[in-house]
């Protein structure tokens, strides 16, 4: 069982809120004429150990808040 939580909660939903980062950085980065930033900026930027922590926790925390509310509006939408 612990196996699979950490597959889960760690690769599944961190990915996820890596995904979900990712396309809104770049989507305002299109709007204002800034600089692409690339996945690997967002899943694990080239910095301290701390920082690298706070993403992964910021990850993890969006990827959990998306994975909600898709199981909300499958809840809603199937009865």
């Amino acid at each position: 069982m612990d196996f699979i939580q950490v597959i889960f909660g760690k690769y599944i939903l961190e990915s996820l809120g890596a995904l979900i980062r990712y396309i809104y950085v770049n989507l305002v980065g299109l709007i204002k004429n800034k600089n692409h930033t690339s996945f690997s900026n967002i899943w694990s930027p080239n910095q301290s150990t701390v920082i690298k922590n706070e993403n992964s926790t910021l990850n993890h925390m969006i990827g959990v808040i998306l994975f909600g509310i898709i199981i909300v509006l499958v809840i809603i939408f199937t009865t």
